[in-house]
């Protein structure tokens, strides 16, 4: 008997992006996980072909960065090739045409960058949740222009080979097929014998009617629930298949294509890496199955079938979890409908501030947010009631894009050619239903959240080239916020993060990072701005006050904290992200720590951004407090009493630096009492438009 061709590919896409979480592994395990498999199959001689998510990516290159080496190094082997598709993961028929572009541009991109590997060596793409509609996926997949990389072939499952009947699964071709497949083989038992199931003519490559040339690559849905093999026998029950198989017409190929974490055993799935190292030793001596890589066996073969593909994904989706075969079941649940919408408007927002010449460095930001928040688009998990819901981290993740705003209006700031001057505002910024502050001048552009710790959230600063070059206009660099992390099942915006802790922005001081604030004075002339936020939470912090002082000219905020009565421990959190898009494009050797005497920071290729103190005030600094935060360096100010100073600033920076600003700012944030304001303004600013 001839050996039947096999070919493996792996699909890397839990989103677990930073360590630290209460019910499941973080990135650590579930990169080594990966690694783990991957190694087997270049140790053992075995390709295989790998996809993995944007995100998964940014994460490992930050907080793994050796196995990023290592991931490299298999891909070099060339046991190891790498299958495309799109960054975030988003269930493509649901997204626009311009935003499927967006995301096969943006992964196209980070693997460049991050896996050194030339898009124009991807040839086959993995279409997110498997869910295939050939009028919404195949231009994209097909445009090379605008994505960089227009694909020869796509992975779908071998029952999408079989037509509905006029659009209906009931008597369709596609459910006499899924009668005879394996799903409900982990509910009712394996069959003693699986010979005669397999349906041969599901195998061979096809070309996809009205796709423009574009082929389909039939996933074996046996050997989903076959491989890693649960128990010994199971093995015969492979050879049995590989018997069929061998019998295919040419061209034909078993295609195992399923989750990373299953083999690994990681990520909430159960034990499996043991059972699939014997699984592939077992095959790199069998003279059933012949190993293959997916692209070079694919590359001979010329389908001449041509197949019109209806709408579909696995079966397990499509029915078991409900989800319907095009998915409209998910997607039109009215509870998934206010994420929706809150998605398409912040991509309607992203297109305007482009058109308008927003700043492209923050618009790029801004749209990476706009890619995370269509991940896995309205996945559900079990509801603990009965049935499904939207799954909590699927509502987190669209809730998130809406930080996109805040980073549009940053770009819009650093595009405008005008003199800005200094300015305070009152808004709504990112439609989270809860006025935010704005302070900013020339340099600076910051976002206070009072509602939610007083922390500051985001900090853009503004590069001094007054008219940038029309191919480089980008001028707005992040120096606080990593939005682009996960933020587990959180959906309110700005809330502080705990479990895992990683969204700890900038401000927070120790104890009260939940605490509700008010804005108390405000003060605004042509050599500074202040703003002060005052802990209105009960308890032993009421009254706490932080006065941030911003001065016409300089690229630093000075901060005042005071206890209003007992004296106590005064911990400011800062994490610096400098230049954020550059540290997920690049990973963690994008950025470096540095040091001084009464100072500490973080630099990168293009800018360096630092916290500093006056020891003589008795504080003193603490680094890296939160390894677990995905790209920023978190640090502190460490003190006690009543009262503590500090300078969060950008640019250069030595042991006088932090405390000479104090001592200049000493007079703007300790004037004479006052009475506080009888109302608050909108709006403060000096400077024109």
């Amino acid at each position: 008997m001839t050996a039947a061709p096999i070919a493996f590919v792996h699909h890397a896409n839990q989103f677990v992006i930073t360590d630290g979480y209460a019910d499941r592994d973080g990135i650590s395990v579930t990169a080594a996980g990966y690694d783990a498999v991957l190694s087997l199959h270049v140790e053992l001689g075995v390709p295989a072909a790998l996809h993995i998510s944007g995100p998964i990516l940014e994460a490992i290159a930050w907080h793994r960065p050796a196995l990023l080496v290592r991931l490299r190094r298999h891909l070099a082997s060339g046991l190891i090739t790498l299958i495309g598709g799109t960054y975030g993961e988003n269930v493509m028929p649901l997204s626009s045409p311009q935003h499927n572009r967006r995301q096969l541009r943006a992964f196209h991109d980070l693997v460049e960058d991050l896996l050194e590997v030339p898009r124009e060596k991807l040839k086959t793409a993995w279409v997110p949740e498997r869910v295939w509609a050939t009028e919404t996926c195949a231009p994209p997949l097909l445009d090379a222009d605008a994505p960089g990389v227009g694909y020869q072939r796509v992975l779908l499952d071998d029952r999408l080979a079989h037509p509905l009947r006029e659009g209906r699964y009931p008597g369709s071709a596609r459910e006499a097929f899924d009668a005879a497949g394996p799903y409900r083989w982990h509910e009712d038992g394996f069959p003693a014998s699986v010979g005669g199931r397999l349906h041969a003519g599901s195998l061979a490559p096809y070309r996809i009617a009205d796709g423009d040339g574009l082929v389909g690559v039939p996933i074996a849905s046996h050997l989903r629930y076959l491989v890693p093999p649960h128990d010994p026998d199971h093995l015969g029950l492979l050879s049995e298949l590989a018997d069929d198989a061998s019998r295919a017409a040419e061209g034909s190929v078993l295609v195992f294509a399923d989750d990373l974490e299953r083999v690994a055993g990681v990520a909430g799935w159960e034990q499996g890496l043991e059972r699939y190292a014997r699984f592939l030793r077992w095959l790199s001596r069998s003279d059933v199955l012949q190993p293959v890589a997916l692209d070079d066996w694919c590359d001979q073969v010329d389908p001449a079938l041509e197949i019109p593909v209806d709408s579909g994904t696995y079966y397990e989706l499509a029915h078991q979890h409900g989800a319907g075969e095009d998915y409209s079941r998910w997607a039109g649940d009215p509870r998934w409908r206010p994420y929706a919408e809150r998605l398409d408007r912040v991509e309607t927002a992203l297109e305007q501030a482009e058109a308008d010449g927003a700043d492209t460095g923050l618009c790029a930001l801004a749209e990476r947010l706009v890619l995370l928040g269509r991940h896995e688009t309205a996945w559900q998990d079990p509801d603990p009631d009965g049935g499904r819901a939207p799954a909590p981290w699927v509502r987190a993740t669209a809730a998130h894009a809406a930080d996109a705003l805040p980073v549009l209006a940053a770009a819009r700031w650093a595009a405008d050619p005008a003199t800005h001057g200094l300015r305070i505002l009152f808004t709504d910024v990112d439609e989270d239903g809860d006025d935010e502050v704005i302070i900013s001048s020339d340099r600076l552009f910051a976002v206070l959240s009072p509602r939610h710790g007083g922390r500051l959230s985001l900090l853009v600063h503004r590069g001094s080239d007054p008219d940038p070059a029309p191919d480089s206009a980008r001028r707005g660099t992040v120096v606080v916020g990593n939005a682009a992390d996960h933020w587990n099942f959180q959906t309110q915006l700005h809330q502080h993060m705990q479990t895992p802790p990683n969204h700890p922005g900038a401000l927070s001081v120790l104890g009260t990072e939940t605490h509700r604030h008010e804005v108390g004075r405000v003060e605004l002339d042509a050599d500074g701005a202040v703003i002060e936020l005052i802990d209105v939470e009960p308890g032993p912090d009421r009254g706490l006050t932080k006065q941030v002082l911003l001065t016409a000219d300089g690229n630093a905020l000075v901060v005042c904290v005071r206890r209003p009565v007992l004296p106590g421990e005064l911990r400011t959190t800062v994490a610096l992200s400098p230049d954020y898009t550059r540290l997920l494009n690049a990973g963690r050797h994008a950025m470096n720590p540095v040091q001084g005497r009464t100072w500490w920071g973080a630099a990168t290729e293009t800018i360096d951004a630092w916290v500093a103190h006056d020891p003589d005030e008795c504080t003193a600094q603490l680094i890296a407090t939160s390894p677990a935060t995905g790209h920023a360096l978190v640090g502190a100010v460490d003190g006690c009493g009543r009262h503590q100073h500090l300078v969060l600033g950008t640019g250069p920076v030595d042991d006088d630096t932090g405390p000479a600003l104090i001592t200049a700012a000493h007079s703007r944030l300790h004037p004479a009492a006052q009475p506080a304001p009888a109302h608050r303004p909108t709006a403060v600013m000096l400077g024109t438009k």
